[in-house]
């Protein structure tokens, strides 16, 4: 699979209405999902090695994308770094889905996670594109669902 392959959409309305969904991607050259494990070790005296357990997962994702074109993304990324909203206006959602789980034409599996937004910074080199950095920080479960690239609605639960 390439990365291509691997798609993130934000909501760009930040829970106020009905979800508009963006596309991240133009102007994005790298974007990872860190998934921020909360892990706990211990060893008993025992014990020549210890235990390690999962206790949580806490998903991010650092958004660094150039504003080299217009689109949804980037309106709603000027919007945030212009208004650096916080507590409940902070919160949106994004969804992750990969091109290879195929339900229907244009709809996939997909999984949507309530996130906060963080912005981090404005700026760039001299003669280079402005480069907005913010960070989706992860609230809670992921709800599995799928999603329709064409209407750019989620639907929860229907997963294949």
């Amino acid at each position: 699979m390439k990365r291509h392959e691997l798609l993130h959409y934000v909501d760009t309305s930040m829970g106020t209405e009905t979800p508009k969904w963006a596309l991240l991607g133009d102007g994005i050259t790298s974007l990872s999902e860190e998934m921020n494990p909360e892990e706990e070790t211990q060893q008993w005296i025992n014990q020549e090695n210890g235990d390690s357990e999962v206790k949580s997962y806490t998903p991010s994702i650092e958004v660094e994308k150039q504003d080299c074109i217009d689109d949804d993304a980037q309106a709603w990324i000027d919007k945030m770094v212009d208004e650096m909203p916080t507590g409940s206006a902070a919160v949106t959602s994004y969804i992750r889905f990969r091109l290879r789980d195929k339900v229907s034409d244009g709809v996939y599996t997909a999984y949507k996670r309530q996130c906060v937004v963080v912005v981090n910074s404005i700026g760039g080199d001299a003669g280079g594109n402005v480069v907005n950095n913010i960070k989706l920080g992860g609230k809670g479960s992921a709800v599995k669902g799928t999603f329709d690239v064409a209407k750019k609605t989620f639907t929860e639960g229907a997963a294949g």
